[in-house]
């Protein structure tokens, strides 16, 4: 008996060696191709770029990481592009700023399911408003925008979730507004503000930093006006954004301290909310990805995002730390989209109806 521990061992080497070399073989020599949903330049392109020069070191053989940009359709394209890899392909990576208001509502332009991507990572990001402090009559704080007379509120897809939530926040406010969609990218509706063409629009922090702030914000073009409130349950403002009052702070400023929102409006709210400030960016791999090259790439995430190179790199564009979600979080996320229930899928389907 004695003599069989050490051939135990021995072959739990071998077997671990095997499963090792198994893993390193599903990149070795391999071009990954990171398909961005969105133009270049924008925030999306910016963060996916500086997870493709730091992420090869985590993939053992990797030859290289090339980030493709493919934009249009709210982002659906380069999603249906990802969902629909060949076999050649299936190895591929979608680093997206997804949009799950279209599964929620079967929009024809999303051929393929998110549940049926093979979720790598999502990464955990505030989203605010922001508006011209010229809007008539002026604002000088955020409660103001309640007495603003009607202005435009640029945006991308009608039927985006970013449309949604401030159209949702806007109302819950009793804002007098016009939704103008059509634009490309945030930098197109950064742009606009810029110009006077519109009036107010919405970003993540990350794309915030990067552009609204230092072309608007800083310049006295236009001022914060609110962050969601925060999808982790905590209380309070985001540590990204201490100076920023959140939607329940503005809305009680607007309505009076004791006034709290109720109705299907903020139900919608919050339920988006939860949804894209846990996971407002998304990493995907293609349902055909092998399980092992799957199983490799989240370890490959997990050591990402204790990378110091990484983490100072990322810190120093976004101006915030990298917060990934892997594992059961993240699938959790994803499993809530088809546990919407009907009747708030039908608020969704009028009040995005009603605006068209």
């Amino acid at each position: 008996m004695p003599a069989i521990k050490p051939f135990a061992g021995f072959l739990g080497v071998i077997l671990l060696a095997v499963g090792t070399a198994t893993f390193a073989q599903q990149f070795s020599g391999q071009t990954v191709s990171v398909i961005v949903n969105f133009t270049a330049g924008g925030p999306t392109d910016i963060e996916a770029r500086i997870i493709a020069r730091h992420l090869p070191k985590y993939l053992q053989g990797v030859s290289a990481m090339v980030v493709r940009n493919v934009g249009g359709a709210s982002g659906n394209i380069g999603v249906n592009q990802l969902g629909e890899s060949s076999a050649k392909d299936r190895l591929s990576l979608g680093f997206f700023t997804w949009n799950p208001l279209n599964q929620i509502l079967q929009e024809e332009t999303l051929r393929v399911r998110y549940n049926d991507l093979k979720l790598i990572a999502g990464m955990r990001q505030t989203t605010l408003i922001y508006i011209r402090r010229d809007t008539a009559p002026g604002i000088n704080r955020p409660a103001d925008v309640a007495k603003a007379r009607l202005f435009r509120a640029g945006t991308m897809a009608p039927g985006g979730s970013n449309t949604i939530r401030q159209r949702l926040a806007l109302d819950l406010l009793g804002a007098k507004y016009e939704t103008i969609p059509g634009y490309k990218g945030l930098r197109d509706i950064d742009t606009a503000m810029i110009q006077g063409d519109i009036h107010l629009s919405n970003n993540s922090f990350p794309g915030y930093v990067t552009s609204a702030k230092p072309n608007l914000v800083d310049k006295g073009i236009a001022m914060p006006l609110l962050q969601y409130d925060r999808a982790d349950g905590l209380p309070g403002r985001s540590p990204d954004l201490p100076d920023v009052p959140t939607f329940l702070e503005v809305y009680k400023d607007v309505w009076g301290p004791d006034a709290m929102p109720s109705g299907e409006k903020w139900q919608a709210l919050q339920l988006l909310t939860r949804i894209l400030d846990s996971m407002y960016r998304t990493v995907f791999m293609p349902p055909n990805a092998p399980a092992e090259a799957v199983a490799e790439m989240r370890r490959a995430f997990t050591n990402l995002g204790q990378d110091p190179e990484f983490i100072a790199q990322y810190e120093k564009v976004v101006s915030t730390k990298p917060r990934f979600i892997i594992g059961a979080e993240g699938e959790r996320v994803i499993a809530d989209l088809a546990n919407v229930q009907p009747p708030m899928v039908d608020f969704f389907r009028k009040y995005i109806k009603a605006a068209q």
